[in-house]
């Protein structure tokens, strides 16, 4: 894999012309790194609110719902393609309505083009299902056990044929857990006031900060020859307990009180712990700036939101 970077240090692109689906938290943040390079970036959004705010930042809003729209405004030819949707709980879309049809309406909106673009959808590490506590890379086949975890490998299929068909470059981000300013898993409320949390604490908290995130796709982006395929996630991965007795020690709260979750109707308990590791980002150009929470939560609470 050849991830070399054109050279310079104040324009080291030419301006690109950027599509993001889903601006959100993660991907409002990539936006706004990509219009200060002066690139040129058009944001497809649902919300007239969020509309006004992206013109203010320099976005260009595409007015249209990606679950409901029988076509979407014309996304001109953007030379790289971002999908970071996340799943409002709170619609009554499904899943497969925003992660499948949505995506396959995206990609019927973009025009031919001779030169090929840069195709990078956000996952998820639920694709692999519970591996108890074990370590998987790359290399592991996915094996979903959840609806989340088998539409997002249903769209990573979805998106690689398409490449495949025109020509195109796909790039898979299997993210773990985002954390960030605003956003640190659990109420500080929940902790200060010492409420117990129904989860095993021993169980791998897998986690990347937001601002790594932006920083790896900002690279996968532009590089020569990005990876097919890449686990995002801190090299230091914290368990439960040492997530939230770091989080307690850094704001002077109790420390975390916790008690295990009631098994499912299955006799099961809930799955999903599994530890993820990655080959492919050592060889990418790029150190992580938050490869352990200690660090991450110090910079979310100094710039929280909240």
């Amino acid at each position: 894999m050849n991830s070399r970077l054109p050279s310079g240090n104040t324009a080291p692109f030419p301006s690109r012309q950027i599509l993001i689906a889903g601006c959100g938290y993660t991907g409002k943040r990539l936006a706004d790194h990509w219009v200060a390079q002066q690139h040129r970036v058009a944001a497809i959004t649902r919300s007239e609110q969020h509309a006004v705010q992206f013109r203010a930042a320099g976005i260009q809003p595409l007015l249209a719902d990606l679950a409901r729209a029988e076509t979407l405004p014309y996304p001109g030819d953007p030379d790289v393609v971002v999908w970071a949707v996340g799943f409002d709980r709170s619609s009554a879309d499904s899943r497969r309505a925003v992660w499948i049809d949505g995506l396959q309406r995206l990609l019927d909106a973009l025009p031919r083009r001779q030169q090929p673009r840069r195709l990078l959808l956000t996952s998820s590490t639920s694709v692999y299902g519970d591996h108890e506590g074990r370590e998987l890379d790359e290399s592991v086949a996915p094996s979903p056990q959840s609806e989340a975890g088998q539409v997002c490998l249903e769209a990573e299929e979805r998106l690689r044929q398409f490449a495949a068909t025109n020509s195109d470059t796909a790039v898979i981000l299997r993210l773990s857990g985002i954390y960030g300013p605003g956003r640190l898993l659990r109420r500080m409320e929940d902790l200060q006031q010492n409420r117990p949390s129904p989860a095993d604490p021993e169980a791998w908290l897998n986690l990347v900060h937001v601002d790594d995130i932006v920083r790896l796709m900002h690279v996968l982006a532009f590089c020569d020859e990005p990876p097919a395929l890449i686990n995002v996630a801190g090299s230091r991965t914290p368990t439960r307990r040492e997530y939230y007795s770091t989080l307690a020690e850094l704001t002077g709260a109790p420390a975390p009180v916790f008690t295990m979750p009631a098994p499912a109707p299955s006799g099961r308990q809930p799955s999903g712990n599994r530890r993820i590791t990655s080959y492919v980002r050592p060889e990418l150009p790029l150190a992580f700036q938050f490869e352990d929470i200690r660090s991450g939560l110090a910079h979310c609470l100094q710039h929280s939101i909240e």
